[in-house]
């Protein structure tokens, strides 16, 4: 006789059958917790980042802030602030959304994975959080086209941000591990733009600087404008509503708004610290900036209790259609805005 078979003896019936069941109860009860923790999590988002808000404070009660008497000095230090405000901008909503957990690399078994509308907008705040912060990289963060890359940005560009988002990482690094240490890049060179001290042996001391002027500004909002960044979520909402399923409606809707509360960011970044470069009162770069913003605000609260498909005369409402047209108009009202710096 087998030891296995030996053992099936030994163990009693009912012992067998609590043993397959009281782990079985106790998945269901986690699981069932958890559901129901996602009916109380923030699903609407009338105002930016905090993070994001508190910096914008701090550098605007600056002395040198719209102050034409401001030394040389000043003004510079002044510049470099802002510049590292936006660079945080960037990173501030994907930084959120991974200490309230990286659900994109959840297992099937978690409720989350099949009920959580924070798959899709969680996806959509690390696509545009890519794009805006290859960008700043490469343009923003340095003084020519001939500079070299800072280090750190460079790295969460190439190596952390360009990891797959769906990795568990039990064999390899996780989703959240890489999109962890990217964010600690950035931190990493906007506090060496402030001169302080950051301890890395590998890349000794690397040298951060920001350069953000009316065309650097400009070039942002043309990228964004681009097939490349605002395209990309207007093109998901713009497709043919009879090929899509009502999970995929669903889930074009919230990429968008994940893309949205990224912008939305950065551009009251620009809007609050370079209302110079930005802004134009006799060509109508405020109102249109304000327009912009409020078309945002209604993207960020954007939660319906259910996404519908309504179509032609249905009674039902179309809630991709009406989504897309809010991106529309921030679309629209950029690039106004961005024709007013042009001229």
């Amino acid at each position: 006789m087998s030891v296995m078979q030996k053992l099936h003896k030994l163990v009693p019936t009912s012992g067998k059958v609590l043993a397959f069941f009281i782990p079985l109860l106790l998945w269901g009860i986690w699981w069932a917790v958890s559901g129901i923790g996602y009916m109380f999590s923030t699903t609407e988002w009338p105002e930016i980042s905090p993070s994001v808000r508190s910096e914008i404070v701090a550098v605007k009660a600056d002395p040198a802030f719209n102050n034409p008497n401001a030394s040389e000095s000043d003004k510079e230090k002044l510049e470099t602030l802002k510049g590292r405000v936006l660079a945080l901008a960037i990173v501030s909503r994907l930084e959120t959304e991974l200490a309230d957990g990286w659900t994109p690399q959840y297992l099937f078994v978690t409720p989350k994975s099949h009920f959580d509308n924070a798959v899709n907008r969680k996806l959509g705040v690390l696509t545009a959080t890519t794009l805006l912060q290859k960008f700043f990289s490469t343009t923003m963060a340095k003084y020519g086209s001939m500079d070299p890359e800072n280090p750190w940005m460079q790295e969460a560009r190439e190596r952390d941000f360009t990891y797959g988002p769906r990795i568990w990482g039990f064999f390899e690094r996780s989703s959240n591990s890489a999109y962890e240490d990217g964010v600690a890049n950035v931190h990493k060179y906007a506090d060496k733009l402030i001169s302080m001290k950051v301890v890395n042996k590998k890349k000794g001391d690397s040298r951060a600087i920001v350069n953000i002027k009316a065309s650097e500004i400009y070039d942002m909002l043309t990228f964004i404008l681009s097939k490349n960044f605002i395209d990309v979520p207007l093109g998901w909402l713009s497709a043919p509503g009879g090929t899509l399923t009502w999970s995929e409606l669903d889930d074009r809707v919230y990429f968008a708004q994940g893309m949205t509360l990224v912008l939305r960011d950065v551009i009251t970044v620009l809007k609050e610290l370079y209302p110079e470069k930005i802004t134009n009162v006799d060509k109508g770069g405020t109102q249109n900036l304000e327009e912009a913003m409020m078309a945002m605000n209604k993207i960020c609260t954007f939660n319906p209790m259910v996404v519908l498909r309504g179509k032609e005369d249905s009674m039902f409402a179309d809630h991709r259609g009406k989504m897309a047209r809010y991106m529309f108009t921030v679309r629209e009202r950029l690039l106004d805005v961005a024709d007013t710096i042009r001229r």
